[in-house]
């Protein structure tokens, strides 16, 4: 399978094998049963519910707007929480994301022509994820069973990725006399 054709999901978790245990995966909320989620060969899990309905054996009841970790600590982030204050639940994964994470979100999709109902329209949630310092990698809208948007993150932290192959000569350092 071709990593375009993969889900923001799977893209979440290529490469990772259970067998050789790497890696800091943190999961805020609870997922929709669709979603398998393997929790074996992490380095560090950890799981946060936000609400007592979310709780699990392994679960830590915890704040998703002020999580007790450090900064920068997990590599993989899969969030399936209710965004109910947006700036401080995404500025705060943001903070625990380590430079190079990923992260997948999991959010509620509501359709333009249903005014009353619980969810999130694209270009809201694109606003949020910008101003939260988020670049979209993927993003996909599934039914699981209800209509989520499922959005695939990386940290924007203004550093350029390393590029593979040869160097720019004008980039290649000289000595001066």
């Amino acid at each position: 399978m071709l990593i375009r054709e993969a889900t923001p999901i799977e893209r979440l978790f290529a490469g990772h094998r259970p067998e050789h245990p790497n890696g800091r995966l943190l999961v805020l909320g609870q997922p929709p049963e669709r979603i398998g989620l393997a929790l074996e060969g992490w380095e560090h899990v950890a799981c946060v519910a936000a609400s007592d309905e979310e709780l699990r054996p392994g679960t830590v009841r915890a704040d998703p707007h002020h999580l007790p970790f450090h900064e920068a600590l997990f590599d993989k982030v899969l969030l399936s929480a209710p965004l109910i204050q947006p700036r401080l639940m995404l500025r705060e994964l943001w903070r625990v994301l380590s430079p190079a994470g990923l992260a997948v979100l999991i959010v509620r999709a509501r359709r333009p022509w249903h005014i009353k109902d619980i969810g999130w329209l694209r270009e809201p949630l694109q606003l949020r994820l910008d101003e939260a310092m988020f670049e979209v990698l993927d993003w996909r809208v599934e039914s699981l069973p209800e209509r989520h948007h499922v959005v695939l993150v990386a940290k924007t932290d203004w550093q350029k990725p390393v590029l593979v192959g040869a160097a720019d000569p004008a980039m290649v350092p000289r000595l001066i006399n």
